[in-house]
């Protein structure tokens, strides 16, 4: 064996590396090193030290007390005290030992500053209160200590002086700036403060490292992310974050148990293993409430909620306590008083949900302030969400001190059977129960906060290579929109809009999202109810989809989503007469023009509102298809209106005019019939017709349209349904 060039001890935590030749050895190459020198004869006090180190990282503090002792014999009296007390204090009931023989390493040494830091240690144990003043000497002893600047952090940080603990955490970065727990905590503290940036960088410092450290780094980027509503970036740092967990613990973020109904669980269930993650993904699918982004804010949410259970509830449970599975499927309660942080309830919506969930178990009870309407004894919790069934209380206790809060049990001693009854219905399982049957989880989309209005309908028609051309008619009131000004008397409305459809599966089958900026709308346009109208165009195979739609206002930052179940018809190319959906527009001309609203020659602008103004015509547009042609190349079809006025004694909307030639019409009290006959050139043909309202009084009206080809005599009828308002 060659010869020992170089030793150094570096202490990071309470942990010591040794390096040998420059370089890490584990204990176990650590002793066998020892013991080769050992049988060489060329053995130093130094050594034992090393191999007493070692057998201590392996934690047998019996050949590491031998080792340390040995090391006192052979001269390193300094460390060979100090390894001694370091055995010492890993015993359990010798921590009065441990302090003796750190200080006769300090007597030996009095600038020994390791001595003294591990006597702030065992202080934080044995003689709390002079711990800090332990770690202070130690500081002043050794001002570039790697450790000990971070140990008064922790002791200020838990006696809630958050200022002075913020400056021994920076004191200790400056001297050793390596530290992650260091870099963890005060992360947490400038994130608090609101100091968001200085919390970026810290984390940020920490996710390029290997450990825990850079695992719960990834964690807090994620959370901050999504309170500052980037939640693409929350989602890609919280799956970061999921992958570097050990495979149980990532199983718990992706069980769907707490969110699902007994349907899905049943269905999830009886899939092969393999499947299961697929499926997993489309029940996320189903819940993801914008389509503005392409991540899953609920996803997100359900991955902190998770995270903060396991980090808050799981003393003494796997993967958490009765009080991990209300906070996954609830969210953060409204309220929480516990045995040892009495909290009495001083908002008025806490304490009228309080006395009506009181009532469940006792008309006219009045709750206790602080207390648990459930009676209970010992170490006991509660949480209220004052918006569930008009007011939730659940009752947890500690029953056997070990950390983990189960639901309080019923005092079966202490009650008749009638009183046990009535017990039952406000017991946190049986409350919880009943909530789960209804809706599994609770989740409120908080990135619109400030709703925005806007009027929507789809209608299908027929696309290219026999698909189906969903058109969804999108109107935002003039009155609802933000306005930016860019230069003296003029203004722009910035919009975002998006959708995404699912398949039956939940599988996603299309996404797309644009930006459009529009001129201000006058003051007089917004006073007479005037609305910015829009159409997206999605083309898919006919089938039912599930569709989410999403308009956000940049400016101001209101946003709405609505979701809808789409039917899509089949419009394909074949012997079968087809129609189109119905589209309601306020303005249907011939121009030559290309743009958003133009079809077939026409510009049809959709009235996404489907409501009209009496002074405003109203027009019904569709489209026929796969027309029979005869000899001559002609098709011949009749097609019939039908429009109903809902309100008893109503007049009904007149027809103006429309294509073809009239072939009847019979008014009644509160319905007009109307037929053209028409003769085309094509197998597809375009149809409207023109209303007249201004005889008609405010209220519903029903237009029904038959479209019959004359010569297969095979006929399809669709109906809408509008209203005209004041």
């Amino acid at each position: 064996m060659g010869s020992i060039r170089k030793v150094w001890f570096v202490f990071f935590l309470p942990c010591m590396v040794v390096l040998w030749n420059d370089q890490p050895l584990s204990a176990e190459d650590v002793i066998e090193q020892v013991r080769e020198l050992i049988r060489s004869k060329r053995v130093t006090g130094a050594d034992y030290v090393r191999i007493g180190e070692a057998f201590l990282q392996q934690g047998n503090l019996k050949s590491a007390m031998d080792a340390f002792k040995k090391s006192v014999q052979l001269g390193s009296r300094v460390q060979g005290y100090h390894g001694i007390g370091k055995v010492f204090a890993q015993m359990p009931g010798r921590g009065v030992k441990a302090q003796y023989y750190f200080h006769r390493a300090l007597g030996e040494d009095a600038t020994f500053s390791e001595s003294q830091y591990h006597l702030g240690l065992l202080y934080k144990r044995i003689r709390p209160l002079e711990a800090f003043k332990a770690f202070e000497k130690a500081t002043e002893m050794a001002p570039t200590h790697a450790d000990a600047f971070y140990q008064m952090g922790r002791l200020l940080e838990e006696k809630g002086d958050h200022a002075e603990a913020v400056a021994a955490y920076e004191q200790q970065l400056a001297v050793y700036s390596p530290h992650g727990e260091v870099r963890y905590r005060l992360g947490r503290m400038r994130f608090a403060e609101g100091r968001y940036s200085e919390a970026v960088e810290l984390f940020a410092g920490l996710v390029v490292l290997e450990g825990d450290m850079a695992t719960k780094a990834y964690l807090e980027m994620a959370v901050m992310s999504q309170m500052a509503r980037d939640f693409d970036q929350a989602q890609k740092l919280f799956d970061a974050y999921i992958k570097r967990l050990p495979e149980n613990e990532q199983q718990v973020f992706f069980d769907i148990s707490l969110v699902a109904n007994d349907q899905e669980q049943t269905l999830l269930k009886a899939l092969p293993v393999e499947e299961r993650k697929k499926a997993q993904r489309r029940f996320w699918n189903s819940k993801d409430p914008a389509p503005l982004t392409p991540a899953n804010e609920r996803l997100i949410e359900h991955y902190r909620r998770v995270a903060y259970a396991r980090a808050s509830f799981s003393e003494g449970a796997f993967p958490f306590d009765d009080r991990g599975e209300i906070y996954v499927r609830l969210g953060p309660p409204d309220h929480i008083s516990r045995f040892d942080d009495i909290q009495a309830e001083l908002d008025a919506q806490l304490l009228l949900a309080r006395e009506r969930f009181a009532a469940r178990l006792l008309p006219g009870l009045i709750p206790p302030a602080g207390r648990p309407i459930f009676p209970i004894d010992g170490r006991w919790e509660y949480w209220v969400y004052a918006n569930i069934d008009e007011g939730t209380e659940f009752t947890f206790e500690n029953e056997f001190y070990d950390g983990r809060y189960r639901f309080a049990d019923i005092p079966l001693r202490s009650f008749g059977a009638g009183r046990i009854g009535d017990l039952v219905n406000v017991h946190g399982e049986m409350v919880i129960r009943n909530i789960a049957a209804i809706t599994p989880s609770l989740y409120r989309a908080d990135f619109a906060d400030l709703p925005i209005d806007f009027y929507y309908y789809p209608a299908g028609f027929r696309g290219d290579n026999d698909q189906t051309k969903l058109e969804l008619y999108l109107g935002l009131p003039a009155s609802e929109v933000a306005r930016l000004p860019v230069s003296q008397g003029d203004a722009l409305v910035v919009l975002e809009r998006g959708v995404v459809l699912y398949d039956s599966l939940w599988n996603e089958v299309h996404r797309v999202n644009d930006r459009l900026t529009f001129r201000t709308p006058s003051d007089q346009q917004i006073q007479d109810g005037a609305f910015i109208p829009g159409v997206m165009p999605v083309v898919l195979s006919a089938g039912r989809y599930y569709m989410s739609l999403q308009v956000r206002d940049v400016i101001s930052g209101k946003s709405q989503v609505y979701q809808q179940v789409i039917e899509l018809d089949n419009y394909a190319r074949d012997a079968e007469l087809k129609m189109s959906d119905i589209e309601l527009a306020f303005v249907v001309a011939p121009t030559q023009q290309e743009g958003q609203f133009v079809k077939r020659g026409l510009r049809v602008v959709p009235m996404s509102s489907k409501s009209f103004r009496r002074d405003q015509n109203a027009y019904v547009y569709f489209e026929i298809y796969n027309l029979m042609r005869d000899a001559f190349g002609q098709s011949q079809y009749r097609v019939e209106y039908t429009v109903r006025s809902y309100k008893e004694r109503g007049v009904p909307a007149k027809v103006l005019h429309g294509l073809g030639r009239l072939l009847r019409l019979v008014e009644k009290e509160q319905q007009v019939e109307i037929a053209y006959d028409q003769v085309g050139q094509t197998e597809d043909e375009v149809a409207y017709v023109e209303l007249d309202l201004r005889e008609t009084e405010p209220g519903e009206q029903l237009v029904f349209v038959t479209v019959t080809d004359l010569q297969t005599e095979q006929s399809k009828s669709k109906q809408i349904r509008f209203k005209i308002v004041p």
